[in-house]
């Protein structure tokens, strides 16, 4: 439970960090990937096996959207932070969840910017702070997963 709580508050601070400054911070991201590799040991073998591909499968997944908008739309289009986050994301939720919680903050994401586009609040050339959106889908899966753990 712990563990979660922590979790939970670092990905607030990146999101509000995101939100504020469009940035991730690698004070954050990286120590908080390794400490959540090193954590996962604590449960054992296919626990710290989960993360680690889970950890993997973000950084995959994320370095082709990466590389792909940086090819298409210029270096401006996502962050490596992004990358960063979504194998931090990874190491917390594991192999099995980390691609619906990646999906998920893109759905979030979307769904912001067709409210944006709609209300005339946003048009094609607006960004939004990306890394905001995966933290929140990162903090819904942990608190959902806790939910029906108990």
């Amino acid at each position: 439970m712990w563990l979660t709580v922590l979790y939970i508050i670092m990905l607030l601070l990146i999101l509000l960090f995101d939100i504020g400054e469009r940035r991730i911070l690698n004070v954050l991201v990286l120590p908080g990937t390794v400490f959540a590799l090193i954590a996962s040991l604590a449960k054992g073998r296919e626990a710290f096996l989960a993360a680690l591909a889970g950890a993997v499968l973000g950084f995959l997944f994320f370095f082709a959207l990466y590389w792909i908008g940086r090819k298409y739309y210029g270096a401006g289009a996502m962050g490596f932070g992004d990358v960063k986050l979504a194998v931090f994301l990874g190491a917390i939720v594991g192999v099995d969840q980390v691609l619906i919680v990646l999906a998920s903050g893109m759905l979030l994401a979307g769904l912001v910017s067709a409210l944006m586009l709609a209300t005339k609040r946003g048009d094609r050339q607006s960004s939004l702070p990306y890394g905001a959106f995966m933290a929140f889908a990162g903090i819904i899966a942990l608190l959902w997963s806790n939910v029906w753990a108990s």
